[in-house]
C-alpha cells in the first residue's frame, strides 16, 4: 500500500513538472542559491529549462538540414511541433519561465536550446505539413494538435470530421458538381486526384486543367484548398521563378501555379522532376559552400489556357489532364466558398471513409493504367472501388493514358500539324521526305523552314505519342532510310475517347503560321538546336 502511495505521489509530482508552474518554482530556488557567480547561475538555469523540456517533450531537427534554423521541439502537453526560433516557441518559452525575453538570462537558455536541438539527444526527422502517407496508414490534420489517423482497421474517422454524417462533396458542391468536362472522364479523374492528395506519394503526377478563359480551371483548384482548408498557394510561372518553384514544393501540401501560357524554358523540366520526387540543392548562401535541398512534397496542379510546356514529349508522359469547357451559370464565388466550407466537415468525413476503404483492399488492380506512376493508378482504381466506381475509373486511368499524348502532339509545333494531316485522311506509309508533302498540304508555311531530315529527327522525339495516338511504326527502308507508318484513328476518334482540338489547341490555331511563330519557342534549349538552323533539302 505504501509503495503505491509512493508511486502515486511521484506521478503526481512528475506531471508538477512539466508544469510552468514546476520550471518557475525549480528557477527560483536557483536564485536563493548563495554564493553563486551569474554564469553559475545561468549555467543553472539552462540546465534546469533542458531537463523540464525534455521531460515535457522532445527535440527534433530537419535530418535534410542539420542547422539552428531547422531545430524543432515537439510540446506533448499541447501537441505542437514548433520551430525553436519562431516567435510562437520563444514567446511560449518566455511566458512559461516567467522571464522577459530580452533579459541575459533567456539569452542563455535560448543558446542553450538551440545546441541542444543539434546534439545525439535530438532526433533527426523529416515533418510532413497538412497529411502524411505512411504505410498502411493516412494521417489527415485536424487544426491545431489534432490529427485524424485512417488505416485498413479503422471503423470510423475521429472528431471534429463525425459531427454530420459523410457526404461526397465532389456530389454535394456546386463547383465540383457542374464541372463541365471536354472528356467524359475528366470529372471522375479530377476526383480520384483530389483524393490522393493526402496519401503523400513519392511519386505525384501533376495535374493540368486547361480549357478556355472561363472555364473554371483555377476555381477549381481553389475549391480544393477550401476543401481540405488550406491556404490557397496560387502562384504565376516567372522566367526567373525556378527557385521560388522548388520552394513552394518543398512546404508540402498542395500547390498551384497559374495560367502557364507562354513558354518558360525551365518549366517541364522541373515539373517532370517533381513529378518522379526529384529535388534542387543549391547553396544556402552565396557566401559559404553550404547547401540546402528542397523536395518535391507537395501535389502540383497547373493551369493554362495555351499549354505550350506540355511540347515537351516526356513531360507530358507524367502528367494527368483535365479539359474544361467554358462554365455556365451565374453562380457568385462567394456562394460556392461558402458552399463548400459548410460542407466541409461531412466532406472530409466522406474522404477519410473513402481512404480507409481503399487501404483495406487488398485484391488485385489492372497493370498498365499509368506507365509513369503505377502507384498512383492503384490507389485511384481501390478508390474507385470504395466509391463503387470501379470501371469507371479503370477506364478513366486508360483515357487519362491516352490522352497524354494527344496532349503532346496538339501543344507541338510539327505534332500538331501530323495530327491535322491525319485527321480525317488515309493512312500513311513512305519516308520523311513524302510525309513532309503531305505536311506541306495541311500547313503550306512548312515549306522553306523544316527539311525532312529534321523532320526526321522531331519524329524520334515524339515517337512515344505518335505510337499511341496514330499507331505509328517504322522500318528500314531502302539505303539507309526510314518509312513511317501512320493510321488516322476510325472515325476521326484520337486516344479512344474525344476527337482532336476538341477544345482549345493553341498549336491548332498556328496552322499556316509556321514561318510565324519559331519553332524553338516550343522545345527545351537541346531540342532547339536539334531543329536550328532550319534546312530544305533531302533527308
Amino acid at each position: 500500500m505504501n509503495k503505491a502511495l509512493e508511486q502515486m505521489e511521484a506521478e503526481v509530482a512528475e506531471a508538477m513538472n512539466t508544469t510552468p508552474e514546476g520550471i518557475q518554482k525549480e528557477l527560483w530556488q536557483i536564485s536563493q542559491t548563495p554564493k553563486m557567480t551569474a554564469t553559475e547561475r545561468q549555467t543553472a538555469y539552462c540546465d534546469a529549462v533542458l531537463g523540464w523540456l525534455h521531460l515535457r517533450g522532445a527535440f527534433y531537427h530537419l535530418t535534410a538540414r542539420p542547422d539552428f534554423e531547422g531545430g524543432l521541439y515537439f510540446d506533448r502537453e499541447r501537441r505542437l511541433l514548433l520551430r525553436i526560433r519562431s516567435d510562437s516557441f520563444l514567446a511560449w518559452l518566455a511566458d512559461a519561465l516567467g522571464m522577459n525575453k530580452a533579459g541575459r538570462d533567456f539569452q542563455f537558455i535560448q543558446s542553450a536550446v538551440e545546441v541542444e536541438s543539434l546534439t545525439e539527444r535530438s532526433t533527426g526527422i523529416e515533418p510532413s505539413t497538412y497529411w502524411a502517407g505512411r504505410p498502411g496508414a493516412v494521417y489527415l490534420s485536424s487544426g491545431p494538435g489534432h490529427v485524424v489517423r485512417v488505416t485498413a482497421e479503422a471503423e470510423a474517422v475521429l472528431p471534429p470530421w463525425v459531427l454530420t454524417e459523410p457526404a461526397n462533396p465532389f456530389e454535394a458542391c456546386t463547383l465540383f458538381r457542374e464541372m463541365s468536362t471536354t472528356a467524359p472522364h475528366g470529372k471522375l479523374l479530377f476526383q480520384l486526384w483530389a483524393l490522393s492528395l493526402p496519401t503523400e506519394q513519392q511519386t505525384k503526377p501533376p495535374l493540368v486543367t486547361t480549357g478556355t478563359v472561363g472555364s473554371g480551371k483555377t476555381r477549381a483548384i481553389v475549391g480544393l484548398f477550401e476543401l481540405f482548408g488550406l491556404l490557397p498557394r496560387v502562384n504565376a510561372v516567372t522566367k526567373g521563378g525556378e527557385g521560388d518553384f522548388w520552394t513552394e514544393l518543398d512546404g508540402g501540401g498542395l500547390v498551384c501555379f497559374d495560367n502557364a501560357d507562354t513558354r518558360i524554358d525551365w518549366l517541364p523540366d522541373a515539373l517532370a522532376a517533381a513529378a518522379t520526387g526529384g529535388c534542387q540543392s543549391k547553396r544556402k548562401l552565396y557566401s559559404d559552400s553550404e547547401r540546402v535541398t528542397l523536395r518535391a512534397r507537395a501535389w502540383v496542379a497547373v493551369t493554362s489556357a495555351n499549354p505550350a510546356f506540355a511540347a515537351d514529349a516526356g513531360l507530358s508522359d507524367r502528367l494527368l489532364v483535365v479539359r474544361l469547357n467554358r462554365r455556365t451559370g451565374s453562380t457568385a464565388e462567394a456562394a460556392l466558398s461558402a458552399e463548400i466550407v459548410a460542407a466541409r466537415d461531412a466532406g472530409l468525413s466522406w474522404v477519410c471513409h473513402t481512404l480507409h476503404r481503399a487501404l483495406a483492399d487488398a485484391e488485385a488492380v489492372p497493370g498498365g493504367l499509368n506507365a509513369r506512376h503505377p502507384d498512383f493508378a492503384a490507389l485511384a482504381v481501390r478508390l474507385g472501388r470504395a466509391m463503387g466506381r470501379e470501371a469507371e475509373a479503370v477506364a478513366a486511368l486508360r483515357a487519362a493514358e491516352a490522352d497524354k499524348s494527344l496532349f503532346n502532339l496538339e501543344n507541338d509545333t510539327v505534332g500538331v500539324v501530323v495530327l491535322e494531316a491525319m485527321r480525317g485522311g488515309e493512312s500513311f506509309n513512305g519516308t520523311a521526305a513524302e510525309l513532309m508533302e503531305r505536311l506541306k498540304t495541311a500547313d503550306p508555311t512548312l515549306e522553306g523552314h523544316l527539311s525532312a531530315r529534321r523532320l526526321g529527327k522531331r519524329l524520334s522525339k515524339l515517337w512515344p505519342h505518335l505510337v499511341a495516338v496514330l499507331g505509328a511504326r517504322q522500318e528500314p527502308g531502302h539505303g539507309g532510310s526510314i518509312r513511317y507508318s501512320l493510321k488516322p484513328p476510325s472515325n476521326g476518334c484520337y486516344g479512344g475517347f474525344e476527337t482532336a482540338f476538341s477544345g482549345k489547341s493553341p498549336a491548332r490555331e498556328n496552322i499556316g503560321t509556321f514561318a510565324q511563330t519559331p519553332f524553338e519557342t516550343h522545345q527545351t534549349h537541346q531540342q532547339a538546336e536539334d531543329c536550328l538552323p532550319f534546312e530544305v533539302g533531302p533527308p
